[in-house]
Protein backbone atom coordinates (compact mmCIF):
# COMPACT_ATOMS: atom_id res chain seq x y z
CA UNK A 1 0.00 0.00 0.00
CA UNK A 2 2.85 2.38 0.81
CA UNK A 3 4.53 1.83 -2.57
CA UNK A 4 1.19 2.18 -4.39
CA UNK A 5 0.50 5.44 -2.58
CA UNK A 6 3.93 6.79 -3.51
CA UNK A 7 3.39 5.86 -7.16
CA UNK A 8 -0.02 7.60 -7.26
CA UNK A 9 1.43 10.71 -5.65
CA UNK A 10 4.24 10.75 -8.19
CA UNK A 11 1.78 10.54 -11.08
CA UNK A 12 -0.30 13.40 -9.64
CA UNK A 13 2.76 15.57 -9.23
CA UNK A 14 3.94 14.81 -12.76
CA UNK A 15 0.52 15.77 -14.08
CA UNK A 16 0.02 18.94 -12.06
CA UNK A 17 3.47 20.53 -12.14
CA UNK A 18 4.97 21.46 -15.50
CA UNK A 19 8.60 20.71 -16.16
CA UNK A 20 9.41 24.13 -17.53
CA UNK A 21 9.31 25.70 -14.11
CA UNK A 22 12.28 23.76 -12.73
CA UNK A 23 15.96 24.13 -13.44
CA UNK A 24 18.83 21.85 -12.52
CA UNK A 25 19.82 24.23 -9.73
CA UNK A 26 16.27 24.15 -8.34
CA UNK A 27 16.35 20.36 -8.19
CA UNK A 28 19.75 20.43 -6.57
CA UNK A 29 18.78 22.92 -3.94
CA UNK A 30 15.39 21.52 -3.02
CA UNK A 31 15.91 17.81 -3.65
CA UNK A 32 19.25 17.64 -1.87
CA UNK A 33 17.85 19.82 0.93
CA UNK A 34 15.09 17.27 1.51
CA UNK A 35 17.66 14.49 1.51
CA UNK A 36 19.98 16.28 3.96
CA UNK A 37 17.10 16.99 6.35
CA UNK A 38 16.06 13.33 6.34
CA UNK A 39 12.90 13.79 4.30
CA UNK A 40 13.73 10.85 2.07
CA UNK A 41 10.23 10.29 0.72
CA UNK A 42 10.06 13.95 -0.25
CA UNK A 43 13.48 13.77 -1.89
CA UNK A 44 12.38 10.76 -3.94
CA UNK A 45 9.25 12.59 -5.16
CA UNK A 46 11.03 15.84 -6.00
CA UNK A 47 14.04 14.32 -7.74
CA UNK A 48 12.11 11.62 -9.62
CA UNK A 49 9.73 14.31 -10.90
CA UNK A 50 12.62 16.43 -12.13
CA UNK A 51 14.32 13.46 -13.80
CA UNK A 52 11.06 12.46 -15.48
CA UNK A 53 10.67 15.85 -17.16
CA UNK A 54 14.41 16.32 -17.83
CA UNK A 55 15.77 12.93 -18.95
CA UNK A 56 18.83 14.46 -20.63
CA UNK A 57 19.86 16.84 -17.87
CA UNK A 58 23.59 16.65 -17.06
CA UNK A 59 22.83 16.32 -13.36
CA UNK A 60 20.62 13.28 -13.84
CA UNK A 61 23.05 10.57 -12.77
CA UNK A 62 23.94 12.40 -9.56
CA UNK A 63 20.30 13.01 -8.72
CA UNK A 64 19.66 9.32 -9.35
CA UNK A 65 22.30 8.49 -6.74
CA UNK A 66 20.46 10.62 -4.17
CA UNK A 67 17.20 8.90 -5.12
CA UNK A 68 18.82 5.51 -4.62
CA UNK A 69 20.19 6.47 -1.20
CA UNK A 70 16.78 7.86 -0.24
CA UNK A 71 15.23 4.52 -1.12
CA UNK A 72 17.91 2.76 0.91
CA UNK A 73 17.32 4.98 3.94
CA UNK A 74 13.62 4.07 3.85
CA UNK A 75 14.60 0.36 3.60
CA UNK A 76 13.25 0.07 0.06
CA UNK A 77 16.38 -1.85 -0.82
CA UNK A 78 15.16 -3.39 -4.07
CA UNK A 79 14.25 0.03 -5.45
CA UNK A 80 17.62 1.37 -4.34
CA UNK A 81 19.45 -1.49 -6.07
CA UNK A 82 17.44 -0.96 -9.24
CA UNK A 83 18.33 2.74 -9.27
CA UNK A 84 22.02 2.11 -8.62
CA UNK A 85 22.12 -0.66 -11.24
CA UNK A 86 20.65 1.83 -13.70
CA UNK A 87 23.54 4.24 -13.11
CA UNK A 88 26.15 1.49 -13.49
CA UNK A 89 24.50 0.00 -16.55
CA UNK A 90 24.18 3.33 -18.37
CA UNK A 91 27.72 4.48 -17.61
CA UNK A 92 29.51 1.16 -18.05
CA UNK A 93 29.54 1.18 -21.84
CA UNK A 94 29.06 4.91 -22.28
CA UNK A 95 31.40 7.63 -23.51
CA UNK A 96 30.43 9.49 -20.31
CA UNK A 97 32.18 6.96 -18.10
CA UNK A 98 35.42 8.93 -17.96
CA UNK A 99 33.62 12.10 -16.84
CA UNK A 100 31.57 10.24 -14.22
CA UNK A 101 34.09 7.62 -13.14
CA UNK A 102 33.83 8.45 -9.41
CA UNK A 103 30.04 8.30 -9.56
CA UNK A 104 30.20 4.97 -11.39
CA UNK A 105 32.45 3.42 -8.73
CA UNK A 106 30.48 4.91 -5.86
CA UNK A 107 27.25 3.49 -7.26
CA UNK A 108 28.91 0.08 -7.30
CA UNK A 109 29.96 0.64 -3.69
CA UNK A 110 26.45 1.48 -2.52
CA UNK A 111 25.16 -1.67 -4.21
CA UNK A 112 27.64 -3.63 -2.11
CA UNK A 113 26.53 -1.80 1.03
CA UNK A 114 22.88 -2.68 0.41
CA UNK A 115 23.61 -6.32 -0.49
CA UNK A 116 25.60 -6.60 2.73
CA UNK A 117 22.73 -5.22 4.79
CA UNK A 118 20.44 -7.80 3.16
CA UNK A 119 22.96 -10.54 4.07
CA UNK A 120 23.16 -11.51 0.40
CA UNK A 121 26.82 -12.44 0.76
CA UNK A 122 27.03 -14.54 -2.41
CA UNK A 123 25.80 -11.62 -4.52
CA UNK A 124 28.05 -9.34 -2.48
CA UNK A 125 31.16 -11.31 -3.41
CA UNK A 126 30.24 -11.31 -7.10
CA UNK A 127 29.74 -7.54 -7.07
CA UNK A 128 32.94 -7.12 -5.08
CA UNK A 129 34.91 -8.90 -7.81
CA UNK A 130 33.24 -6.71 -10.42
CA UNK A 131 34.16 -3.51 -8.61
CA UNK A 132 37.77 -4.73 -8.28
CA UNK A 133 37.91 -5.18 -12.05
CA UNK A 134 36.02 -2.01 -12.99
CA UNK A 135 37.34 0.44 -10.39
CA UNK A 136 41.06 -0.07 -9.77
CA UNK A 137 41.25 3.59 -8.74
CA UNK A 138 38.49 3.37 -6.16
CA UNK A 139 38.37 6.01 -3.44
CA UNK A 140 40.49 4.83 -0.47
CA UNK A 141 37.72 5.40 2.07
CA UNK A 142 35.29 3.27 0.05
CA UNK A 143 37.95 0.61 -0.49
CA UNK A 144 38.52 0.28 3.27
CA UNK A 145 34.79 -0.06 3.83
CA UNK A 146 34.60 -2.84 1.21
CA UNK A 147 37.40 -4.73 2.94
CA UNK A 148 35.54 -4.38 6.26
CA UNK A 149 32.24 -5.59 4.79
CA UNK A 150 33.90 -8.48 2.97
CA UNK A 151 35.69 -9.57 6.15
CA UNK A 152 32.46 -9.26 8.14
CA UNK A 153 30.67 -11.41 5.55
CA UNK A 154 33.26 -14.16 5.85
CA UNK A 155 33.10 -14.01 9.65
CA UNK A 156 29.29 -14.18 9.55
CA UNK A 157 29.53 -17.34 7.41
CA UNK A 158 32.27 -18.75 9.70
CA UNK A 159 34.81 -18.78 6.84
CA UNK A 160 37.78 -18.03 9.06
CA UNK A 161 40.63 -18.50 6.58
CA UNK A 162 39.01 -16.19 4.03
CA UNK A 163 38.39 -13.64 6.79
CA UNK A 164 42.11 -13.69 7.62
CA UNK A 165 42.93 -13.16 3.95
CA UNK A 166 40.66 -10.14 3.94
CA UNK A 167 42.34 -8.70 7.04
CA UNK A 168 45.70 -8.96 5.31
CA UNK A 169 44.46 -6.28 2.89
CA UNK A 170 44.03 -3.79 5.72
CA UNK A 171 46.87 -1.27 5.58
CA UNK A 172 48.10 1.11 8.24
CA UNK A 173 46.69 4.56 7.48
CA UNK A 174 48.21 7.58 9.18
CA UNK A 175 45.84 9.02 11.74
CA UNK A 176 43.66 5.89 11.84
CA UNK A 177 45.35 3.69 14.42
CA UNK A 178 41.93 2.38 15.45
CA UNK A 179 41.66 0.39 12.21
CA UNK A 180 44.89 -1.46 12.99
CA UNK A 181 43.71 -2.08 16.55
CA UNK A 182 40.51 -3.64 15.18
CA UNK A 183 42.54 -5.68 12.69
CA UNK A 184 44.76 -7.06 15.46
CA UNK A 185 41.74 -7.84 17.63
CA UNK A 186 39.97 -9.69 14.80
CA UNK A 187 43.08 -11.68 13.89
CA UNK A 188 43.52 -12.71 17.52
CA UNK A 189 39.87 -13.75 17.87
CA UNK A 190 39.81 -15.65 14.57
CA UNK A 191 42.97 -17.57 15.48
CA UNK A 192 41.53 -18.41 18.90
CA UNK A 193 38.42 -19.86 17.23
CA UNK A 194 40.47 -21.81 14.68
CA UNK A 195 42.71 -23.23 17.41
CA UNK A 196 39.85 -23.94 19.79
CA UNK A 197 39.33 -27.61 20.51
CA UNK A 198 35.64 -28.52 20.65
CA UNK A 199 34.34 -30.89 23.28
CA UNK A 200 33.54 -34.37 21.99
CA UNK A 201 29.83 -35.23 21.52
CA UNK A 202 30.80 -38.93 21.61
CA UNK A 203 32.40 -38.51 25.02
CA UNK A 204 29.33 -36.58 26.13
CA UNK A 205 27.18 -39.57 25.15
CA UNK A 206 29.45 -42.05 26.93
CA UNK A 207 29.49 -39.99 30.12
CA UNK A 208 25.69 -39.80 29.98
CA UNK A 209 25.61 -43.52 30.85
CA UNK A 210 25.61 -42.01 34.32
CA UNK A 211 22.61 -39.64 34.01
CA UNK A 212 23.57 -35.97 33.95
CA UNK A 213 27.30 -36.43 33.52
CA UNK A 214 27.15 -35.62 29.80
CA UNK A 215 25.45 -32.30 30.58
CA UNK A 216 28.03 -31.52 33.26
CA UNK A 217 30.83 -32.27 30.76
CA UNK A 218 29.18 -29.82 28.32
CA UNK A 219 29.26 -27.14 31.01
CA UNK A 220 25.59 -27.29 31.97
CA UNK A 221 25.92 -28.20 35.64
CA UNK A 222 22.32 -27.36 36.61
CA UNK A 223 20.89 -29.45 33.77
CA UNK A 224 23.18 -32.31 34.74
CA UNK A 225 22.09 -32.31 38.37
CA UNK A 226 18.44 -32.09 37.32
CA UNK A 227 18.82 -35.06 34.96
CA UNK A 228 20.58 -37.10 37.64
CA UNK A 229 17.88 -36.40 40.25
CA UNK A 230 14.94 -37.12 37.89
CA UNK A 231 16.43 -40.38 36.60
CA UNK A 232 17.35 -41.45 40.12
CA UNK A 233 13.84 -40.68 41.37
CA UNK A 234 12.06 -42.75 38.68
CA UNK A 235 14.53 -45.60 39.08
CA UNK A 236 13.88 -45.60 42.82
CA UNK A 237 10.11 -45.52 42.27
CA UNK A 238 10.28 -48.47 39.88
CA UNK A 239 12.42 -50.53 42.29
CA UNK A 240 10.24 -49.61 45.25
CA UNK A 241 7.05 -50.59 43.37
CA UNK A 242 8.40 -54.03 42.48
CA UNK A 243 9.66 -54.46 46.06
CA UNK A 244 6.16 -53.72 47.35
CA UNK A 245 4.59 -56.26 44.93
CA UNK A 246 3.11 -53.62 42.64
CA UNK A 247 4.44 -54.90 39.26
CA UNK A 248 2.04 -52.82 37.13
CA UNK A 249 3.05 -49.56 38.77
CA UNK A 250 6.67 -50.67 38.72
CA UNK A 251 6.38 -51.40 35.00
CA UNK A 252 4.92 -47.93 34.35
CA UNK A 253 7.73 -46.24 36.27
CA UNK A 254 10.24 -48.49 34.50
CA UNK A 255 8.97 -47.50 31.03
CA UNK A 256 9.03 -43.82 31.98
CA UNK A 257 12.57 -44.17 33.28
CA UNK A 258 13.59 -45.94 30.06
CA UNK A 259 12.43 -42.95 28.02
CA UNK A 260 14.07 -40.54 30.43
CA UNK A 261 17.35 -42.47 30.32
CA UNK A 262 17.48 -42.49 26.52
CA UNK A 263 16.56 -38.79 26.51
CA UNK A 264 19.35 -38.16 28.98
CA UNK A 265 21.93 -39.71 26.64
CA UNK A 266 20.57 -37.80 23.64
CA UNK A 267 20.48 -34.64 25.73
CA UNK A 268 24.10 -35.09 26.80
CA UNK A 269 25.27 -35.39 23.18
CA UNK A 270 23.11 -32.48 22.08
CA UNK A 271 24.27 -30.29 24.96
CA UNK A 272 27.90 -30.74 23.91
CA UNK A 273 27.08 -29.86 20.30
CA UNK A 274 25.09 -26.81 21.36
CA UNK A 275 27.84 -25.54 23.64
CA UNK A 276 30.41 -25.95 20.86
CA UNK A 277 28.17 -23.97 18.51
CA UNK A 278 27.42 -21.35 21.18
CA UNK A 279 31.14 -20.69 21.65
CA UNK A 280 31.61 -20.05 17.93
CA UNK A 281 28.49 -17.87 17.61
CA UNK A 282 29.46 -15.78 20.63
CA UNK A 283 32.91 -15.23 19.17
CA UNK A 284 31.41 -14.38 15.78
CA UNK A 285 28.95 -11.85 17.23
CA UNK A 286 31.69 -10.24 19.32
CA UNK A 287 33.88 -9.81 16.24
CA UNK A 288 31.05 -8.38 14.15
CA UNK A 289 30.37 -5.74 16.82
CA UNK A 290 33.90 -4.45 16.35
CA UNK A 291 33.69 -4.06 12.57
CA UNK A 292 32.73 -0.65 11.25
CA UNK A 293 29.99 -0.94 8.62
CA UNK A 294 29.48 2.07 6.33
CA UNK A 295 26.38 4.21 6.85
CA UNK A 296 24.03 4.77 3.94
CA UNK A 297 25.05 8.41 3.49
CA UNK A 298 28.70 7.87 2.56
CA UNK A 299 29.10 10.13 -0.47
CA UNK A 300 32.45 10.99 -2.02
CA UNK A 301 30.97 13.00 -4.89
CA UNK A 302 29.56 15.69 -2.61
CA UNK A 303 31.07 18.51 -4.64
CA UNK A 304 29.10 17.51 -7.74
CA UNK A 305 25.91 17.32 -5.64
CA UNK A 306 26.47 20.59 -3.76
CA UNK A 307 26.21 18.70 -0.46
Amino acid sequence: MKKAGTSILLILMFALIPAAGFSGNDAYEYGTHLYKTGNYEGAILELERFRYFNPNDSHNYYLQLIVALSYANTMQYNNALASLSGIVRHLENSTELYDHYDLFCESYFHMLNILFRQKRFYDFQIRSEQIDASCPGLNEELDRYIISMSTAGYIYNLEWEKALEGLNKVVDVEGESSSMAVKNLLESEILSVMNHRDKSPVLGGILSIVPGFGHIYAGRFTDGVRSLLINSAFTALAVFSFYEDMPVLGGVFGVIEGFLYVSNIYGGVNAVMQENARYVIQKRDYMLKNISIPPLDVITVRKELNL
